[in-house]
This record gives C-alpha cells, structure tokens and sequence, in this order.
C-alpha cells in the first residue's frame, strides 16, 4: 500500500471530524492517500511488525504515516525474497490543533496543501518554478543532429593531425557557429542569483568572479611543490588526456570469462558497453608535478581530479572564498581541487550536485546538455571497467572488467555520436560554456557535460577549484524519465 504514494493512517478512535478533515486536505494529493488503520497486532505479509522511526518514545499516536516509498535505483541485484518495509511516523501533538497536524503530514508527504485542500504559497511557488525552468531550446534549435552536420562539412575541409584520431573539442568546435554560448555576467546579488539561475535550473558563467582570490598569485608551482611535495597523494592516470567515457566490452581481456548475472544483464540497457575509469596511482605530489610538467610519461596523462581540499590540502583554503552569492544560500558538500598538464578531457556525465566551477589557470570548454529529457541522452546503468597502468613500461592494459555500474555516465561520443545506435540524441540541444581565467561558472544539478581542458602557456598547467552543493533541484537517478522537484532541504526558500 505504500510503495507509490504517501499513506496517513486514522485509527478508529480518532475523530470522526479530524479523519474527514485530513481526507478534505489532501483529496485533490494524487500521491496522498488517506484511510483507517488498526496498528494493535498488525503485520506485514511477510509476517514483519509495524515499526515506528522514533520507537524511544512511548506510542500512542492515533494518526501515523508512512512516506512514499523512493526506489532504489543503486543496486541492480536484489533477492527476490528480500523485503524492507517502511516505517511510521507517529504523530505526537495535539489532536485539536489541526494545523500542527497539517504540518505534520505536508513534512512527511513532501506536500503543501492548506486545511481547505488548496495549495500553500510555497506549493504555488514549487509548480511555478517546475514549469519554469531553463532549457536550452528556449534559445536554440540547433540540435547534435544539426551540430553534427556542420562538423562533418568542417572536418571535410581540414584534417586533424592526431595519433588517436580525435582531435580536440576546441579545434573541432571553433568553426561551429550553431552551439549557443553560455549567458556571461557580472557578479550578481544573492537575491537575483538564486531567482533568475538556481531556481530556473540555468547554467550561467559569472566573469571575473574569482580574480581577486590569493589564490591566483600564491599558488605557483614552486609553492605547491614547496608546501604539498613530499605528500602522498592519490591521482588517476589515462592514455592521451581522455578521462573515462564509453567503449566496446569486447576490448577488454577478461570479456571471454566475466560474467554477468542473469538478472543483471536482463536489466542492462547497453550491456556491450563499459565505462572506462582511469588507473590510479598512489604518488608523492612532487612526482605527479614532474609528470604533468616535464611530460615525462608521453602518452600517458595525470590528474588530480576529485580531491577534496579540505582532506588532502588544507593550507589551500585560506587563499580561495567562498562566492557571496552563494555563500549561506545552499548547503556546501564538497570543495575539491582539479590540476592536470591541460590536455584532459572528460567524457558525458553529470552530477547530482549544484557545482560551481573556478577556473585559476588555462580554460576549460564545457558542452552541456539539460535533464529534462534523458531519453535524449541514453541514462542508464553501464558497467565499469578500470584500466591498469604499468608506471616502468608507460603502458596501459584493458585488463579488469568489474562487478559495479556508473549511473552518471552517457553512453554517447558527442564528437562522433552514432545517431543509429541512439537516435534520439539527434535531437539533443547543446549549450557551450567556455571558461577563462577568474571565471565561475555554475553548473546545475544533473546538467551532463563534456570538459574539454586547455594549459595556461606560461604554467604548462591546468587548475581550478569547484564548489559542490546539496542540490536546490533533486530527481532520482539512473531514470530517464524522472523529473526535477524541489528537494524538500531547501523549503525554507519557498
């Protein structure tokens, strides 16, 4: 009964007036339902008890509810036995002061309704901010499939010299006048920051954002060498600055004798492909400097990717400030550092946080795509594999298949995207944003994308810092077709 909406459970002995008056509130709640319940001696089918989420406190509730049920869309092997029933939530105030118990329900229901059954202002707000949020078609029509044709044409003409037959999003984009630029401006006001972007869901670059940061002037290569090299530090290694993306299963060593459970491989939607992650390499900083400054492993490519500042470089953070339009208005979760030579680039996924990315030294091109549609962009579970990395030979293997999945990865090249293989990427809209020096660029939850990275000539280097956030927009993930909502955090914004 609890699996696709809210329940609210009356007992018996509860007033007749509040039961009817809690069926009033909520009747025009498709995910609300309301009905009677007797809890003394219940089970579940499988025989399990009622149990409630604060079972400290004595119960004696006469109005319980169980919310709605969010799947798990994290592990794709689950014992077909294997049952966790939800818990209640025992409401423990006073029985005639409807209002509290209004509140009570809204919180656990996720739900803004009033005692006559209308929506709330902050309800009205939700909806209003739904069905306003940005897509990039709001600007462009240019699709991939347009984009695509453009390139060819392009690339008919000039030929790139590259050993791996990719040349970079930058040379192949340059010439490409359908992709719409990001919008760029001044620094903003917390209050216009949040209606006019975080609300719509809208990518925007903020110029010159970050430029006055110690951080610009402070952090050389002498003093990051000085201050953090004789620190271990943990660094993924690729072939030729292409970090993770998607190929064939079959390339891989072990693909004759991996196996796939059954009931996994029923669930794979692109069961013949694996994301690439990159090899690791535990190595002191002064080492990984050598190899991103003298280049002294060609074709192999080094990446401080990921690594929280705060864990591995806390010296770092009194030289960076937090940006006073965001500052206080989302909960931080991560601030992380991002150093490489410049020539990486990471293939098409998104995040499941609001990001705000700072570029210190080279720029970065990011191509990005919205989530309202990720039919478009194929999301799904694809199996990973991790490459190995000899360091003595400078060689790579295709040798590990592995037992777990990404959820944020596409399986799509979109510099050369197989449009037969996923038709309804031609459709597609693409947005870029190119970041320069002191840029900002803040980048919604779950928006995919593409980052091409470029050095700085006189650093040889490529650096910048990001700012992850509990995002202000949720949805559930991998699901194609589950929509942003307002993640109930931030009600208070309402």
């Amino acid at each position: 009964m609890h699996a696709e909406f809210c329940f609210v459970g009356c007992l018996e002995s509860l007033k007749s007036e509040v039961g009817q008056q809690i069926e009033k509130s909520f009747v025009q709640e498709a995910d609300v339902a309301v009905g009677r319940i007797e809890y003394e001696g219940f089970l579940w089918p499988g025989g399990a008890e009622l149990s409630i989420e604060d079972s400290s406190i004595e119960f004696n509730s006469e109005i319980i509810v169980f919310p709605k049920k969010i799947p798990d869309r994290t592990c794709l092997i689950i014992h077909p036995n294997y049952q966790i029933y939800p818990k209640a939530h025992a409401y423990r105030g006073s029985l005639d002061i409807f209002e509290n118990i209004l509140q009570f329900i809204n919180e656990k229901c996720n739900t803004y309704r009033m005692k006559d059954g209308k929506l709330s202002y902050k309800g009205m707000h939700r909806l209003e901010i739904l069905s306003n949020v940005f897509h990039v078609s709001n600007i462009s029509n240019n699709s991939m499939k347009k984009v695509a044709e453009e390139r060819s044409q392009y690339l008919d003409k000039y030929t790139c010299q590259d050993s791996e037959n990719h040349c970079d999003m930058m040379h192949k984009q340059k010439h490409i006048t359908s992709i719409p630029k990001c919008k760029r401006i001044d620094m903003p006001s917390k209050y216009d920051f949040f209606h006019e972007y975080i609300k719509k869901s809208q990518p925007v670059i903020i110029r010159n954002a970050s430029q006055n940061w110690t951080a610009f002037s402070k952090w050389t290569n002498q003093y990051l060498l000085d201050t953090f090299g004789k620190n271990e530090v943990h660094i993924k290694v690729a072939p030729n600055g292409n970090f993770e993306g998607v190929e064939k299963t079959s390339l891989w060593e072990n693909f004759g004798k991996f196996k796939i459970p059954q009931n996994v491989l029923s669930q794979l939607k692109f069961p013949d492909f694996v994301v690439i992650r990159p090899a690791t390499l535990n190595t002191k900083f002064s080492k990984f400097m050598k190899i991103i400054l003298n280049k002294t492993n060609a074709g192999a490519s080094a990446y401080l990717e990921y690594s929280s500042i705060r864990q591995y470089m806390p010296e770092l953070e009194r030289d960076i400030t937090e940006l006073p339009f965001m500052k206080g208005l989302l909960e931080r979760r991560h601030l992380n550092i991002w150093l490489s030579d410049g020539n990486t680039l990471g293939k098409l996924h998104f995040d499941p946080y609001d990001n705000l990315l700072c570029q210190i030294n080279g720029k970065k091109e990011v191509i990005l795509f919205d989530p309202h549609d990720n039919r478009k962009l194929y999301e799904a579970h694809i199996p990973e594999a991790i490459l190995s990395y000899n360091i003595s030979t400078n060689t790579f293997r295709r040798k590990t298949l592995m037992d777990s999945t990404s959820m944020v990865m596409s399986p799509i090249d979109i510099l050369q995207p197989d449009f037969k293989r996923f038709p309804a990427f031609e459709d597609a809209v693409p947005l870029n944003c190119t970041l320069e020096e002191g840029d900002v660029l803040f980048m919604p939850s779950f928006w995919w994308h593409e980052v091409q990275s470029y050095p700085d000539p006189m650093t040889n280097r490529n650096l910048a810092v990001n700012f992850w956030y509990e995002p202000f927009l949720q949805k559930e993930f991998p699901c194609q077709e589950c929509k942003l909502d307002v993640n109930p955090l931030y009600k208070t914004l309402l």
